[in-house]
């Protein structure tokens, strides 16, 4: 009884699956076929390279259906598409190219097949220097009529292009990322950088690199920028000579950063936006692109912003709440706003009648930090015309006592939104931030806001 059972599972099974089967190619529906890719096709032909076009073709559908194809050349595909494109493209003479194979056999499971086309080199490169509008017209037959063409598949127009083959940066020019080593970070970090080709690569193509020191400033020039170059002991190449291997289009080489280089003891930190300029030199075959063959990798060595929550303005001169007019002195423009993180609120001085400078802020950062570089903002968006404090000075102190004259600093212009200002490595728990001119003066006052005060360190 029980191997009856199971016999009759079995059957049940098959007739489920079955049903199945046929109840999901009901939604399916019969066999086309057609080229890939229909009406203009633009094949790259690669200079150097024994090169060759694949024209495919392919089959969708159920995939119960064979088929036998060929392709002509037809005169009326080239008339035809002149006239509904107002091109003028002229039939390529036979003498440039040759098929491997006219014709293509597709098999039921077959869904895609490629008819080769190869290329005269020689005389097709002397064509199309002097003309680039010859085309192959051709179109596509099925020799055996069981199955359905694709609408609108069944004719191209190839045109070849000459192409050099290169070989070149991936990104060149900028880089648009960038390296940034932070302080506590790796001693030692490697850098990778992508090299390719343009074309289809089959061989070991070896390349040589090199840093050209003068491509920083020719660059700084160009686009008005003040990039430094990244001194020698901060990075290594380990080799200039590397390889992208066979059927293979891109490969990296490395370039190791030594943090040394920009900090080589805890008191001496050479932050600064740096850039590693770097050329293409040399290729075992074909040329190098010229407009991919050099490349600036940006290496950004920058101190953290110190963290503001726990700091607290203990002292200070000069705020609205001293103005005469009672709705001013009420706005919400207290010193304590250059610590909020938020340059939409922002500190004012005596507003109707102006204070005279100078002004001054004392900010107790609630314990001690080693400052690298400090700085502060103009109020932004509809308040973005606020500002004025033109120059002053810093002074720090570690127990809001004895203090240090640090830096002296000047902000560009009144428009400038955010001023900052490299200043001597050192340790303080307490800043005093000093503001002696302004770009509007008013009987030797100012009507001024400051929306942050910022300090960037450890």
């Amino acid at each position: 009884m029980k191997k009856i059972f199971i016999q009759i599972s079995f059957i049940v099974c098959l007739l489920l699956l079955y049903a199945c089967q046929d109840e999901r190619n009901n939604y399916m529906v019969n066999d086309k076929i057609g080229l890939l890719n229909p009406n203009l096709i633009e094949a790259k032909v690669y200079n150097e390279i024994n090169a060759s076009y694949n024209l495919y073709a392919i089959k969708a559908g159920k995939g119960q259906q064979d088929a036998q194809l060929s392709i002509s050349i037809e005169d009326s595909v080239l008339k035809n598409y002149n006239t509904a494109n107002g091109t003028n493209y002229v039939q390529l003479p036979e003498k440039y190219y040759s098929f491997t194979n006219k014709t293509l056999y597709f098999g039921r499971k077959d869904y895609r097949k490629a008819f080769e086309i190869k290329w005269n080199m020689q005389l097709l490169s002397s064509l199309l220097a002097s003309n680039n509008n010859y085309v192959l017209p051709i179109h596509l037959n099925i020799d055996n009529s069981s199955i359905s063409p694709g609408i609108n598949r069944m004719s191209a127009l190839i045109l070849p292009e000459i192409v050099e083959p290169y070989i070149g940066f991936f990104n060149s020019g900028l880089n648009p990322i960038s390296y940034m080593p932070t302080i506590n970070g790796l001693d030692e970090e490697d850098i990778y950088i992508k090299v390719k080709t343009n074309f289809n690569n089959s061989s070991d193509l070896s390349y040589q690199i090199a840093v050209d020191k003068q491509l920083i400033a020719d660059y700084n020039n160009a686009n008005g920028t003040n990039y430094l170059l990244l001194p020698d002991n901060a990075y290594e190449l380990e080799k200039t000579t590397w390889k992208i291997p066979s059927n293979v289009n891109a490969a990296y080489f490395n370039i190791k950063f030594k943090k040394k280089g920009l900090m080589p003891d805890t008191l001496n930190y050479a932050f600064g936006n740096y850039l590693i300029p770097i050329k293409l030199v040399n290729v075992s075959q074909y040329k190098i692109d010229p407009q991919a063959s050099t490349m600036f990798y940006p290496v950004i060595f920058q101190p953290d912003k110190i963290d503001k929550t726990s700091w607290t303005v203990i002292d200070y001169n000069c705020s609205n709440k001293e103005d005469e007019i009672d709705w001013i002195a009420k706005l919400d423009w207290g010193p304590e706003k250059m610590l909020d993180n938020n340059t939409a609120t922002f500190w004012g001085s005596v507003w109707t009648t102006p204070k005279k400078l100078p002004y001054y802020f004392v900010f107790d950062m609630g314990k001690q930090h080693k400052l690298f570089k400090l700085g502060f903002e103009n109020p932004s968006g509809d308040d973005s015309w606020r500002g004025d404090a033109k120059a002053g000075y810093i002074e720090i102190s570690l127990d809001n006592k004895k203090w240090t004259h640090l830096a002296d600093w000047t902000a560009p212009d009144k428009d400038t939104r955010a001023i900052t200002f490299d200043v001597p490595t050192t340790t303080a728990r307490y800043i005093r931030f000093v503001i002696t001119d302004a770009f509007t003066l008013i009987n030797g006052g100012s009507e001024m806001n400051i929306a942050e005060f910022n300090a960037w360190g450890l």
